[in-house]
């Protein structure tokens, strides 16, 4: 177990057990509203970034309490593909947030741990550029002269175009031939692979921005973070053993903070927030967003699977992350005394999310609207739907329910047994029939 594991390791264990009730700034940075940021902006999204940064006092990479405790906090951004007056902008702005989650979710892992592995060449080559002429077929019986001299032509341009591609062979001579050949080659390779695989259960993003970058690009910025912390109210959602971490109190009810937001502020906010109640508990928040032309229950289904899928990726995603680099350059150095350099290199990235399968109740929706994005004046559905402590445990008192009237119903064939119910005699007794586990639920309607 290495050093950062083990600390990991003592702070889940002391945030277990320990008091939340106080906190520090950068710590409510998670889950306190008004200190998370979603904009919608002119300038460029990024410096938007540092400017909050700053302002919080915090940076990217791992940040220490008072308390001794950490959180990391990372960005990712990425250009939106389509022009903001194209009919799949809105489509295309999704899909931005999520490649600028990834990407941070990616520098997140690859603090946490990271494969790394390196190799390195340089070759040093000489050529005589005598080539025998391969033995072909010719449909004219050319002279011996003659065959030397087109078989050698065509070795000679084979030759060239291994490193000038454009070559073209057609009326050139062998003196021509002979000034592109090269004399000697230096070969520097490098090769660059990296690794990394965590279960980021728990981040969250406390921070998006849009808008035209410095080169004018339209563009989402997207800030996370992670703390011990939010794995246990990760935790909680799917365990209803492991109570929820309490927090600071709040004046202002759920419903009331989502009244305060303005139009563009909702506009602005994509993915999942963690925000804390009047009983100090926290409240997950997913906000979806879907195009709200077209049919209004696809539009509302839709938002509704992305704020779902949210709360699923908070709860139990995986992120693996591959980067390769391969730098090649190949530098020829030719018979009239020129050389030049040829660039080969290729880099590839490659982030992928695991999301695992996880039983979660009491998700509902709190807010559905349809409102206009303040840029490009597209119209948007908006669905927040919500998780909380308490709707958990509702949910999972319901669905218990549920399955106890199932267990009867089987039991009871559907009620075919009743079938066999003698009639009432006249002293109103009437025969019984062994349904052994059976309890009927008694309630009234104010029960409901």
């Amino acid at each position: 177990m290495n050093t950062f594991t083990k600390l990991i390791t003592t702070i889940l264990v002391s945030l277990t057990f320990s008091s939340f009730a106080d906190v520090s700034e950068s710590e409510e940075l998670q889950y306190d509203s008004e200190k998370q940021a979603s904009i919608v902006t002119p300038t460029d999204p990024y410096l938007k970034w540092q400017k909050y940064l700053s302002e919080k006092g915090i940076r990217e990479g791992a940040n220490n309490r008072s308390d001794g405790s950490v959180f990391l906090i990372a960005y990712g951004s990425k250009k939106v593909g389509k022009s903001l007056d194209d009919s799949k902008f809105m489509n295309s702005r999704t899909a931005a947030f999520v490649a600028a989650e990834l990407d941070a979710k990616s520098i997140m892992a690859e603090y946490l741990s990271m494969e790394i592995n390196s190799n390195r060449s340089f070759l040093i080559e000489s050529f005589g550029n005598e080539v025998a002429p391969p033995l072909i077929e010719t449909v004219k019986p050319l002279s011996i002269m003659d065959k030397a001299s087109k078989l050698t032509g065509l070795a000679l341009d084979n030759e060239i175009k291994k490193f000038d591609p454009e070559w073209d062979g057609t009326n050139k001579t062998e003196a021509d031939r002979n000034v592109r050949l090269a004399e000697a080659r230096e070969l520097v390779e490098l090769n660059l692979s990296s690794k990394a695989r965590a279960f980021l259960q728990g981040t969250t993003p406390i921070f998006n921005a849009e808008g035209p970058d410095d080169e004018g690009h339209y563009t989402v910025v997207v800030g996370l973070v992670w703390s011990p912390r939010s794995t246990l109210v990760a935790e909680s959602v799917y365990n209803p053993t492991s109570p929820p971490p309490l927090g600071p109190k709040k004046s202002m009810s759920i419903a009331q903070r989502l009244d305060a937001l303005s139009d563009e502020e909702i506009a602005g906010t994509l993915g999942l927030r963690i925000w804390w109640d009047e009983e100090g508990q926290p409240i997950i928040m997913s906000f979806g967003q879907a195009k709200g032309t077209g049919s209004s229950a696809l539009s509302r289904k839709q938002s509704g699977m992305i704020a779902l899928g949210q709360v699923s990726q908070f709860v139990a995603e995986q992120i693996a992350s591959e980067n390769a680099y391969a730098a090649s350059e190949d530098t020829r150095y030719f018979e009239d005394g020129a050389f030049e350099a040829f660039d080969d290199s290729k880099f590839q990235a490659n982030i992928v999310a695991y999301g695992k399968t996880v039983n979660i109740s009491g998700i509902s929706t709190v807010l559905l609207k349809k409102i206009y994005h303040p840029i490009t004046n597209k119209k948007i559905v908006v669905n927040v739907m919500s998780w909380s402590p308490e709707s958990n445990k509702l949910a999972r008192e319901l669905l218990q329910i549920s399955k106890d009237q199932e267990t009867k119903m089987d039991a009871t064939q559907g009620g075919k047994v009743f079938n066999s119910l003698e009639e009432a005699s006249d002293d109103d007794s009437v025969g019984t029939v062994a349904t052994s586990g059976l309890e009927g639920v008694s309630s009234d309607p104010d029960d409901f």
